[in-house]
């Protein structure tokens, strides 16, 4: 269903994508026909306890809005879409969101043993038709990295006016989510529930919501610009436990400034005289969060490990990662990146642990050792590059190995997991010149299996800003988001491993 879903978000994408017509109209677009502007947000929490939401984050907008414009890039909602639009009215797309909807940083008493949603993204197709003053919009959502793993959809009604200084637009839109989105952020477990929070699976939910939106230009170029929006909330997720409203609401205002604040885009020339390798070597402060589990050779489940919470293993390590491009042409590089982590924990069993062919009783002095190491290498394509931007797409492998030694202090009882997974990924990459010195990158891969012994997912997600020092330095900071979730048959495993990390990157570049 997934596959056939995005065979058909691709079929949406302009036919002319196929011919280098519509490559050079791609390559030869202006990010300085965006603005860059910061904005701050203010919203209602769903989640009982849970105070309001405040964002502070910069964006990309434009002078006018994307329902009165025809542009295939389109920054709307928070949502990014690339679109199509004909001489008939109807407009093709396909967006990309970041899902946000969670508890916040600190997680009230009410919520207390409940297990916290986490982001995610969702992509999808869209349609629309532009033939009246009221536009409709109609796009669907699902989300490949299995955390909600359900479907959402949106039907809008819009009525964009234009003046000369601005614009205005009112709309109101129906919200369907389904039931195993509504389970993954409203829904409660037999294991969360307490006699105050019983258990709770809710059904599918269709939500409405009223927002106007607004923009003024102060000047020729600052543009101030806001939204109001209400959404009512379905019953199924009124009647969560979880839940303590009925309604949410939300304010956003931003200025934004529009002065060619992007390098300019000289796709002509041909770069000769750019840099083919660029190397680069960072500290990474990962926090650590990874868990193991291991069936007996007669198919009996072990019990799930934290390797953190239960063995002592340090949840937050400093660690090298080491990135490398080589870039063959000017549209073509190949790109690899290595970290590794070796960790110690060592515990006195609060009570009998079964692992594996092992079984350690209560009170047992135990010690662990586990070793993590990526290594990811790729090929990656450039739709677009030139000294303002590039996008591309990527192909390649992670190869990702991890070992377990648990055993007793005596050293009488050994338990050893071992995992080798090559795993193929598919990804995007992007970055953006702001100015002569600056870059804003990012990098999002993602693989799914389920074949022969091996079962899984894994998401990788990176974003970065760095500054050039000279001709051939540059220094960074960034952030970095790495998990994998793979079960396997294979004896050396038998089980499975889940094993996330994140956090703050501190890099220096070489180029050369």
């Amino acid at each position: 269903m997934r596959l056939l879903t995005f065979i058909f978000c691709l079929s949406l994408l302009p036919l002319e994508a196929q011919a280098g017509k519509w490559l050079d109209y791609l390559r030869k677009y202006d990010m300085n026909d965006y603005s860059l502007g910061l904005a701050v947000t203010v919203s209602a929490s769903p989640y009982r306890g849970e105070d309001n939401n405040t964002f502070l984050y910069p964006y990309l907008t434009s002078f006018e809005h994307p329902g009165l414009t025809e542009s295939w890039f389109v920054v709307r909602d928070g949502e990014l879409w690339l679109r199509r639009v004909t001489n008939s009215g109807w407009e093709f797309a396909v967006a990309g969101r970041m899902q946000t909807l969670g508890f916040g940083n600190h997680k009230s008493d009410a919520l207390s043993g409940v297990s916290a949603p986490k982001w995610t993204i969702e992509v999808g197709p869209g349609i629309g038709l532009r033939r009246w003053p009221v536009q409709v919009h109609l796009a669907g959502f699902f989300e490949p990295t299995n955390r909600h793993d359900g479907l959402t959809g949106q039907l809008s009604f819009s009525y964009p006016v234009k003046f000369s200084r601005g614009y205005l637009v009112p709309s109101i839109e129906a919200v369907y989510q389904d039931d195993r989105y509504t389970d993954y952020y409203y829904g409660v477990t037999d294991l969360e529930s307490t006699p105050e929070r019983l258990a709770y699976d809710p059904d599918a939910a269709l939500n409405t919501k009223i927002r106007i939106e607004w923009a003024y230009a102060l000047t020729e170029k600052w543009l101030l610009s806001g939204k109001l929006g209400y959404e009512s909330l379905d019953d199924s997720v009124r009647k969560s436990p979880l839940v303590d409203r009925n309604d949410l609401w939300s304010v956003n205002l931003g200025i934004a400034y529009n002065e060619h604040v992007f390098d300019t885009p000289d796709y002509a020339i041909a770069l000769d005289g750019a840099s083919r390798f660029d190397l680069r070597v960072g500290l990474f402060n990962t926090r650590v969060d990874s868990k193991i589990g291991r069936e007996t050779v007669d198919g009996v489940p072990g019990e799930e490990i934290d390797l953190e919470g239960l063995l002592g293993e340090s949840d937050n390590e400093n660690v090298v990662q080491v990135d490398a491009v080589w870039r063959i042409s000017r549209y073509h590089r190949l790109e690899a990146s290595y970290f590794e982590l070796v960790r110690n924990g060592s515990i006195t069993l609060p009570e009998e642990l079964r692992h594996g062919d092992q079984t350690y009783a209560s009170g047992t002095d135990l010690q662990s050792r586990s070793h993590f190491k990526s290594i990811r290498v790729g090929y990656a394509y450039s739709l677009m590059r030139d000294t303002q931007k590039e996008l591309g797409l990527m192909a390649g492998v992670h190869f990702s190995s991890f070992d377990s030694i648990i055993s007793s202090m005596q050293g009488d009882e050994v338990e050893k997991s071992r995992l080798d997974a090559p795993l193929p990924v598919f990804g995007a990459h992007g970055s953006v010149n702001i100015g002569k010195k600056t870059v804003v990158a990012a990098r999002l891969q993602l693989f799914r299996t389920d074949y022969d012994q091996y079962e899984g997912a894994l998401n990788y997600f990176t974003v970065d800003v760095q500054r050039r020092i000279g001709e051939q330095f540059n220094v960074g900071l960034g952030y970095n988001y790495y998990f994998m979730k793979l079960r396997s048959s294979d004896e050396d495993l038998n089980g499975y491993v889940k094993i996330e990390h994140r956090g703050p990157t501190l890099f220096v570049g070489y180029q050369f």
